[in-house]
């Protein structure tokens, strides 16, 4: 097994362990506290990739390497990461606490409906679009919480982290490359 993909391991369990630390002890659970935990994630996974990636290439031969097969490197503790926390996420809103999600539902809801009993916010609502200028508010109102149940949902949550996991994998590899090959690596 590559070392990038034991660092990979460690820190996806060492994120899980922070995460089941905060819910256990309710650090971070209140929606204005919630970035904390989304920066912890990114932490770890910024320090499984330039620890797992910075041990590989310092076995490489320098000569031979390119900017893209360090992207590469680099990418694949990332990308282990990424599947094995995506898919931790899914577990841990599916099976161990799933009633954020549904507090996040029925917050969608108060201020939809707040929204709605107000005239003007009634008035924009219709204008924003088409389809709303003939329903009636009650009709609005399910169509409008549609969308948080299905955003809230823990398979949606496993697709947007995977993705957005990915997407900051590849900046970070881009960075860390640059890094590499202008500071630490320079031949």
């Amino acid at each position: 097994m590559k070392i990038s993909t034991k660092i990979a391991l460690l820190f996806a369990a060492i994120w899980f362990g922070g995460k089941m630390l905060f819910f256990n002890f309710q650090l971070f659970q209140e929606p204005e506290t919630y970035p904390y935990q989304v920066f912890w994630n990114i932490l770890c996974l910024l320090l499984t990739m330039a620890i797992g990636s910075y041990l590989e290439i310092r076995k490489q031969d320098r000569s031979q390497s390119t900017a893209l097969s360090d992207i590469k490197t680099i990418m694949s503790g990332g990308l282990i990461y990424t599947i094995l926390v995506a898919t931790l996420l899914l577990t841990y809103y599916s099976k161990i606490d799933p009633d954020f999600n549904k507090h996040q539902i029925e917050v969608s809801k108060v201020q939809i409906k707040k929204m709605l009993d107000t005239p003007k916010g009634l008035k924009d609502t219709r204008s924003s679009r088409p389809e709303f200028a003939s329903m009636t508010k009650e009709e609005i109102y399910e169509k409008l919480i549609q969308n948080p149940q299905s955003m809230f949902h823990p398979r949606s949550v496993f697709v947007i982290s995977l993705l957005g996991m990915l997407m900051l994998s590849v900046l970070n590899s881009i960075v860390l490359t640059a890094v590499y090959r202008r500071l630490i690596f320079r031949t």
